[in-house]
């Protein structure tokens, strides 16, 4: 708490310096030599009325931002002349007990044309960690090493965070090991983002929904990116529910990086890219760096109106779209919490009162009974549904049951739906396309097949009149040769060679082997009785469909060793991506009160720091903290 009075008193005294554009490198605060001059009387007694502030408070203070304000003016001029940019460099993450909270500062010169690894192994250099275990980052993104810094925009007077993952030797390979399984997750998120779902069902697939449930339906690039980014981020959450905040920040800066490439439409239908800024922001909060994220401000910004436009300005549309507000709340008391935060590093004491106000007034609306939340929990209900069914009914246990059980009929329903309508897709594309592109509409399909007739003209009539039921009917009159057409042709399978060899050992010719497999959906069993029954030649017209398996809607048919693939990267990451679409939601926020307090209290103390320090209470121990040096007696 001292380190946030000091930081106060700092910004205090800058923002009035700025104010009155008082240029503390020029005279006659600075000597033409650079050495340190002269502050008027009138102006220390001034800034110590205006801030309430003990005149040697003022002084120190001053003193310290004219040397810091030189050293950026000598920097800037050398990079100008040579190119060497100085970056200003925050250690955090896993550090040596031992380090103090200057050798966790540093100030590097570096050219930006280098590459990412000569950054990590120069922090290195000056800290004495393992370059193996540091991750940096700047402007919000993770800094390869294989690219110049200039290419990954870091500029002269940037600040960089560099966390190190590890200490000892034995966490350093739990680490790699964590590292490794991070690579291994983004690589799995990749395969399955360029995974098409079957027309059954059955391959390995990430659902991509809107607010309500409900399955959207993209175009293959944009579905790609989002999963990709979407899964990552689900990686991330599960890892700042460990409180594991520097493997999060990795994830969670890596599924940012994807969201970017999504078109602002598509982010606008689901609130996932505002609540992975709102987990970066809270990531940095608890690694003890939100001053250091230079853009906490935007990224909140962008939270903020991307609720109150799924969200409505008051929670109106989430009235209207869910029926409630009392569970999303819990997303506003982060969002006003870190803001109120943010605010309060930034001098703005009144603006980070009034947010800690509100995030407690939602707080308190939050609050569950534990004894309610007992009581649900022996009715069979999960500890997830009991917290969200109170919040979103206000600790009432009847309705809270009531709600639970609705919103399970409703999530029941959606994926009922969801799964008649895969089972149309899947005869869909048995029957093509129509002939202005589209597929065909399976209810007018089931429609004329009830009327009689034969399921090959059925399709072809709709194929001819672009789905129009009336026009169809009309083609079936006009064309009774229709309605000789054969039944709509089902798609082939990928047959494991395995399985083929296997009908072959029995002495069946391998590509009456490959037609009879086919023909029984992969039935070994029933592939060997209809051979040996035919005489190893099957008659023309024999077919199984309702044994027969199309594997892929997709236009190229999958290998065993895909599927393989696919199952093996869902199972890296299925642990950590909840079955409840709302768990994003389900937050303890125990987290929240203790920062809440801790916040309420420096705000409050500022308040009295003008009396505290016009009766001149332990300068020399406050100089101390600042951590500048000297005393009020050699100012």
């Amino acid at each position: 708490m001292a380190e946030s009075f000091n930081e106060h008193m700092e910004s205090l005294i800058r923002d009035k310096l700025n104010h009155e554009k008082i240029k503390l490198w020029l005279p006659p605060y600075t000597t033409e030599l650079g050495e340190k001059g002269e502050i008027p009387k009138e102006m220390v007694e001034r800034f110590s009325t205006d801030l309430g502030l003990c005149e040697d408070v003022i002084l120190t203070v001053c003193e310290h931002l004219r040397c810091h304000a030189l050293e950026k003016l000598a920097a800037r001029k050398k990079f100008q002349q040579s190119g060497i940019a100085s970056l200003k460099i925050k250690l955090s993450g896993k550090l040596p007990d031992e380090m103090t909270k200057c050798q966790k500062l540093l100030s590097l010169e570096v050219g930006l044309q280098q590459h990412g690894q000569v950054l990590k192994n120069e922090i290195s250099k000056h800290s004495g960690l393992d370059p193996h275990r540091l991750k940096i980052i700047s402007g919000g993104r993770v800094i390869e090493d294989d690219q110049s810094l200039l290419e990954q925009n870091v500029k002269h007077g940037s600040q960089v965070m560099a966390i190190c993952l590890s200490e000892t030797e034995t966490e350093a390979r739990l680490q790699q090991q964590q590292m490794d399984k991070f690579n291994q997750t983004k690589q799995a998120a990749e395969l399955l983002a360029g995974t098409t779902q079957s027309s059954d069902g059955d391959d390995y697939y990430l659902q991509i929904a809107d607010q309500s449930g409900k399955s959207l339906n993209l175009p293959k690039e944009e579905r790609q990116a989002l999963t990709l980014a979407m899964t990552l981020h689900e990686k991330g959450r599960a890892a700042l529910k460990k409180k594991e905040y520097a493997e999060a920040l990795l994830l969670l800066l890596e599924a940012d990086k994807q969201f970017s490439k999504c078109r602002a439409d598509i982010l606008n239908a689901v609130d996932n890219y505002a609540i992975v800024c709102l987990d970066i922001v809270w990531c940095y909060l608890c690694l003890k760096n939100i001053r250091e994220l230079p853009n906490a401000e935007s990224r909140l910004r962008s939270c903020e109106e991307c609720f109150h436009r799924s969200y409505g300005q008051n929670l109106e549309r989430l009235t209207m779209v869910k029926g409630g507000t009392g569970v999303e709340l819990a997303l506003f008391v982060r969002l006003h919490l870190l803001q109120a935060i943010l605010a309060f590093h930034q001098n703005r004491m009144n603006d980070s009162r009034n947010l800690l106000e509100k995030a407690e007034l939602e707080l308190g609306k939050l609050h569950i009974d534990s004894d309610k939340m007992t009581e649900l929990m022996t009715m069979g209900f999960t500890q997830h549904e009991a917290r969200l069914g109170l919040r979103a009914c206000q600790n009432n246990v009847t309705r809270a049951v009531a709600h639970i059980t609705q919103k399970k009929q409703e999530k029941r329903e959606i994926r009922e739906k969801e799964k008649e309508e895969r089972k149309q897709n899947k005869l869909a594309k048995r029957f093509g396309k129509t002939a202005a592109g589209q597929m065909i509409d399976m209810t007018k399909y089931d429609q004329l097949v009830s009327m009689g007739f034969p399921k090959g003209a059925c399709s072809e009539a709709l194929k001819q009149s672009n789905n129009n039921l009336d026009l169809a009917l009309q083609v079936l009159e006009e064309h009774p040769e229709y309605l000789s057409l054969p039944d709509p042709p089902v798609e082939k399978i990928a047959i494991p060679d395995e399985m083929i060899a296997q009908v072959v050992s029995m002495g069946f010719d391998p590509q009456v082997a490959r037609t009879a497999l086919e023909r029984f959906g992969l039935n070994v069993t029933s592939a060997l009785d209809e051979l040996i029954k035919y005489g190893g030649v099957l008659p023309e017209n024999l077919h199984s469909p309702s044994t027969r398996r199309p594997h892929s809607g997709s236009s190229s048919q999958k290998t065993a060793e895909q599927i393989q693939r696919e199952k093996e990267a869902m199972e890296r990451i299925s642990d950590d991506i909840p079955d409840e679409e709302d768990d994003y939601l389900d937050l303890t926020l125990e987290e929240e009160k203790e920062f809440l307090a801790e916040y309420k209290a420096l705000v409050e103390s500022s308040t009295t720091l003008s009396s505290t320090y016009k009766d001149g209470v332990d300068l020399q121990g406050t100089f101390k903290k600042l951590g500048w040096g000297g005393s009020a007696g050699n100012l």
